[in-house]
C-alpha cells in the first residue's frame, strides 16, 4: 500500500510467539521481564526452565498458555493480549489450572498438592473496559472462599521510561501498538515514541542487558509494528503522510554498535591488564617504571593514568585498614 507515494507493508505479528522466541534465547533477559512485572528482585544468574510453552499436554488441549517459565522453583503463566475479549479471567484461570495439573500437581492415594503459578496478563491496548485487574473469587464446598487478584499491565498506561527501568522492553517493543488507531493529530506524539522507544534499546543494548542480536529482532519488530499500525490506520481512519515517519527515526546501525562494543571491550581489557600490572608490580617497580612500562606495551595513556589513581587509592585504603590505630 502507498500513502502518498509512501510505501507501508502490512505485517503478520503474533506478538506471544515473538516474545516466547526473545525470551526462550535468554534467562537474563526472561528474569528482568519478571522482576519488572511483579516488582520481584530474582537474580539475574538464576535458572531458568521452559515448561511446556504451548499445550499444556494433550488432556488439556484448550488450555492453551503463551508461557510456563519456572525460575527459583516458581512457575509463571504469563499471556499477551491485544483486546479484552471480556472473559479474560476465566481464560487465565483456565491457563493456571491447567499449568496446575500438568507441572505443579503431586498427588497419591490419599492427597492431592497442587500449586498454582503466578499469572499476568498483559494487554497491548487498553479500551475503557480494559480491565486493571482480574479477580478471582473461588468458593468451596465446605464454605471456604478465596480471593486472589491477578495482575494486569495496561501496556498504554506505562511511560517508555518506566518500560525501560523496570526490564519490560520485551514487551515494550510492542508500544507503538498503542496507538492503533493513528490519527494526524496523534502522528508526532507517535514519532516522539518511536525515538524514545529506539533510543531506549539502544541504550539496554550498549549496557548489555539486552544481547545485540536480541536488540536487532526487537528494532526489527518495532519497525513492523510501526507499519502496521500506519497501515491499518489508513484504512479505518484516513490517514495521511507527507514524509516517511519511518525512514526519519534514528533506527539503531548495529555494524556501528558492534564496532563501539568492541572498542569498549578492547578499552575495558586494557584497563584491567594496566590495573593487574599496578597491583602485582607496581609496588616492586614504583609508580614511574610501571607507568613506563604499561606505555612501552602500547597501553594508552589515559588508561594507565586512570589505572594509576586507582592503584593509589587502592593502596591508602589498604594502609588504612592496617593500621592498628583505627
Amino acid at each position: 500500500m502507498e500513502i502518498n507515494g509512501i510505501e507501508i507493508q502490512q505485517h503478520q505479528l503474533s506478538y506471544d510467539k515473538i516474545l516466547k522466541s526473545i525470551l526462550e534465547q535468554d534467562a537474563g533477559v526472561t528474569i528482568q521481564l519478571i522482576n519488572g512485572m511483579f516488582h520481584d528482585h530474582i537474580s539475574l544468574d538464576a535458572e531458568v526452565v521452559w515448561l511446556d510453552k504451548e499445550s499444556v499436554g494433550d488432556e488439556y488441549k484448550a488450555f492453551v498458555a503463551d508461557f510456563y517459565p519456572r525460575i527459583n522453583g516458581r512457575m509463571y503463566s504469563i499471556e499477551v493480549e491485544q483486546d479484552d475479549n471480556g472473559d479474560m479471567a476465566l481464560r487465565v484461570f483456565r491457563y493456571a489450572m491447567g499449568g496446575a495439573l500438568h507441572h505443579n500437581m503431586k498427588a497419591t492415594a490419599s492427597e492431592l498438592n497442587i500449586t498454582f503459578p503466578q499469572p499476568c496478563v498483559v494487554f497491548l491496548k487498553s479500551k475503557a473496559n480494559t480491565p486493571q485487574n482480574l479477580t478471582w473469587n473461588i468458593e468451596f464446598f465446605d464454605g471456604q472462599k478465596i480471593t486472589l487478584q491477578v495482575p494486569v499491565i495496561r501496556l498504554s498506561d506505562l511511560s517508555l521510561e518506566e518500560i525501560a527501568l523496570r526490564g519490560l522492553l520485551p514487551i515494550g517493543q510492542f508500544y507503538l501498538r498503542t496507538f492503533d488507531p493513528l490519527s494526524d493529530n496523534k502522528v508526532p506524539a507517535f514519532r516522539e515514541a518511536a525515538e524514545m522507544l529506539l533510543s531506549h534499546l539502544r541504550e539496554a543494548v550498549e549496557r548489555d542487558t539486552i544481547p545485540v542480536h536480541i536488540g536487532l529482532q526487537m528494532q526489527d519488530t518495532i519497525r513492523k509494528t510501526a507499519e502496521n499500525v500506519i497501515y491499518k490506520s489508513q484504512k479505518e481512519v484516513g490517514l495521511t503522510m507527507t514524509t516517511n515517519i519511518l525512514e526519519t527515526l534514528p533506527w539503531i546501525d548495529y555494524q556501528e554498535l558492534y564496532r563501539k562494543l568492541e572498542e569498549r571491550g578492547k578499552a575495558n581489557a586494557q584497563r584491567d591488564m594496566a590495573l593487574n600490572f599496578f597491583a602485582t608490580m607496581g609496588r616492586k617497580l614504583g609508580l614511574p617504571a610501571s607507568v613506563k612500562a604499561l606505555h612501552d606495551l602500547g597501553i594508552p595513556d589515559e588508561v594507565i593514568e586512570t589505572a594509576k589513581k586507582e592503584a593509589v587509592l587502592d593502596r591508602q585504603s589498604r594502609k588504612r585498614d592496617d593500621d592498628p590505630e583505627r
